[in-house]
């Protein structure tokens, strides 16, 4: 498998998030018609995203519960289709090496089977992260202490 391979491959999958979130998000993004109490964010992958990097920025890394309980998301390659945001968040991503714990050197001699499990590791700090993000943000929704202007995680990143 060549880096373009991998890539597509991990663009490809499609990260999970926890079904109890779903009313955060709701409150959080404009889904369609539906109205929002916060109206800064139109669809939910930019909330995702912004959960994602609250997660890394707070260091909160919360495993998702079982699979019966978790909703697929977008798929990473439709995120803000046509930029380079994914290639950026991949980036940011892949910095977390501890997290990861792997050598990228290793990467160009592993066989298919150890690459898939690179990729699936990748999705999962993704969900972690996106979780630990959305529980962060939930904990301060419900204590009403989440400020609802255009700049809520610039406010949120600046005290981190």
């Amino acid at each position: 498998m060549n880096s373009q391979e991998f890539k597509s491959n991990l663009v490809t999958k499609r990260p999970r998030y926890a079904n109890s979130r779903i009313p955060l998000l709701e409150a959080l993004a404009n889904k369609g018609a539906r109205s929002s109490e916060y109206s800064q964010f139109g669809p939910i992958y930019e909330l995702y995203i912004y959960a994602m990097m609250t997660g890394i920025k707070k260091k909160r890394r919360l495993p998702l519960p079982p699979r019966n309980l978790t909703s697929d998301f977008l798929e990473i390659g439709k995120w803000k289709r046509d930029s380079s945001l994914v290639d950026f968040l991949l980036m940011v991503i892949f910095t977390q090496t501890d997290d990861l714990s792997i050598d990228w050197n290793e990467l160009e001699d592993m066989e298919e089977d150890q690459l898939n499990k690179v990729i699936s590791d990748v999705i999962t700090l993704i969900e972690e992260y996106a979780n630990g993000g959305l529980e962060y943000l939930e904990n301060l929704y419900e204590k009403g202490e989440l400020e609802n202007s255009h700049y809520m995680f610039i406010d949120l990143y600046k005290d981190v």
